[in-house]
């Protein structure tokens, strides 16, 4: 019983350093200290009880009822992790797992095999360590100012995953109550600011990269492409060479691109991510309206995209509502909510609503003119005087995102009957190296498009003597097959509407 009471009235000398103390009450839980306190030093008097307690394994906390101020003081919590052993198995996991996703990501845009040194070297210079790099910042970021603050944390954690990402990102596990609001403000904006300051630079990297590098187009058929965030969008303005081909993103750019998504994710305002920290840290108890806001938010994004729905789960699994910190009643600066301005203002900038789209492989081809104006065309129109001949172009593009074969054939409508000759001359396909001359000489031909190509077609017409002044209408169909042709065939005619003079 001595002990005890000899613990107490450590305590009590404890708390009379920094505050008047005016009454003691033990309970099972806490002894709690009712104290006289000065508003204009509460926050410092505070936090160096607290510092002052911590090498005695005790934790306090303030609050205020009906105008009295009562300090708590508890025992520490321990640990659950003393050692780093956890850590560094998930960190090389995790290298092993980003590896094979870098080796994926560049074999995707070099067009390498998959097991290859080539793939698995610059998959790991481009990719993996670029994003462990970001993500590293960011969990460190949230370590260090916890350290400063004098709050115990865990070294990050990481998560590995599979391909495209390999890693479903990092965390770090607070050992101790966060003190008060500017230090939950701080520790919760860290670790995203660090981190944004990171992604940008190795995202322009990355598109400035992909903009140099002149390989041509081997991506086709569809695919999966990420959604630019605003941020994202503006920086692929500056390197429009970069996105010829949106189906190929250099391993850089990606991890950029995912650095920034997560910043996104963690920024949002609900429960114990980094924004629900922010949150609480500006408003308080209101924070909890912006909390289930988030999750109404997600959950309708869920019908868009349904991973939304598992995250707005974890969410409420792991609680929406954040808990206080341990002095509640100190209210933020202003240059403190500035920071909580630019995490808004980073989220707003950052956040993709529906991260990855699924292209699906499409085959199609369009007639258009051969001058301007150019664009997709029903008829042609020609004037011959007769007897006479003459010989017109249309281009014959290709729409889809897959290679095709276009089978061209001349439907005369009869006028061959009355001797009209009508034959494709040749045709010249433009969009590779050189372009590419064929000639025909027939009423039909094949020509094969990749998705980069288009080809001019010339068609020969030569009218009889004899024939009568008039219109005379025939047609040119073409029928392209390809990977994604909802059909084996999709046919379009061309008319060719030839007024005889």
């Amino acid at each position: 019983m001595m002990g005890v009471d000899t613990e107490i009235e450590g305590l009590r000398a404890a708390v009379s350093r920094h505050f008047s103390v005016t009454q003691i009450v033990v309970n099972p839980f806490a002894i709690a200290f009712r104290v006289a306190v000065d508003p204009g030093t509460m926050d410092a008097a505070f936090d160096a009880l607290r510092r002052d307690l911590i090498p005695r394994n005790y934790i306090p906390s303030i609050t205020r009822e009906q105008g009295v101020y009562t300090v708590n003081v508890q025992k520490r919590p321990e640990p659950k992790f003393r050692g780093t052993q956890v850590n560094l198995l998930l960190l090389i996991a995790t290298i092993g797992t980003t590896w094979v996703a870098g080796a994926w990501n560049w074999q995707a845009y070099a067009g390498v095999p998959l097991v290859s040194l080539d793939a698995f070297l610059y998959g790991f210079v481009s990719f993996t360590v670029p994003l462990l790099a970001i993500l590293g910042a960011h969990e460190m970021g949230h370590y260090l100012v916890a350290k400063r603050h004098g709050v115990r944390a865990s070294l990050p954690f990481f998560i590995p995953s599979i391909p495209p990402l390999g890693t479903f990102g990092a965390f770090i596990s607070m050992r101790d109550p966060i003190p008060n609001r500017k230090a939950l403000l701080e520790i919760g904006i860290a670790g995203p600011l660090v981190g944004f300051c990171l992604a940008v630079p190795i995202a322009l990297i990355g598109l400035a990269l992909g903009a140099a590098d002149a390989r041509p187009a081997i991506v086709n058929g569809g695919g999966e492409i990420f959604s630019p965030s605003v941020l994202y969008g503006w920086m692929q303005s500056l390197f429009p060479q970069a996105l010829a081909d949106p189906f190929r993103r250099h391993p850089t750019a990606f991890a950029g691109w995912v650095g920034l998504f997560v910043t996104a994710i963690n920024l949002l305002p609900a429960g114990q991510l980094d924004g629900g920290h922010v949150a609480r840290a500006l408003f308080g108890e209101q924070h909890r309206y912006l909390s289930w806001s988030a999750v109404l938010f997600l959950l309708v994004l869920g019908f868009f995209s349904y991973s939304w729905f598992l995250f707005a789960l974890i969410i409420l699994l792991l609680g929406v509502r954040h808990p206080p910190p341990l002095n509640d009643l100190t209210k933020l600066r202003p240059s403190r909510q500035v920071l909580g301005a630019i995490a808004i203002a980073i989220l707003v900038l950052t956040f993709v609503p529906t991260p990855f789209v699924t292209v699906p492989a499409n085959a199609g081809f369009a007639f258009e003119m051969t001058a301007a104006p150019h664009g997709p065309i029903g008829s042609v129109n020609v004037t011959i005087s007769a007897p006479g001949q003459d010989t017109f172009a249309v281009n014959v593009n290709n729409t889809g995102n897959v290679d095709i074969t276009v089978h061209l054939e001349i439907r005369p409508q009869n006028l061959d009957r009355i001797g009209w000759t009508l034959r494709i001359v040749n045709f010249t396909v433009y969009g590779g190296s050189s372009p590419q001359n064929v000639t025909v000489g027939g009423p039909s031909t094949f020509v094969s498009l990749n998705v980069t190509q288009y080809a001019t077609v010339r068609i020969l017409v030569m009218i009889p003597s004899g024939q009568t002044p008039g219109v005379f209408t025939f047609s040119v169909r073409g029928g392209v097959s390809g990977p994604g042709t909802p059909n084996p065939i999709f046919e379009d005619d061309l008319d060719v509407n030839v007024t005889v003079a």
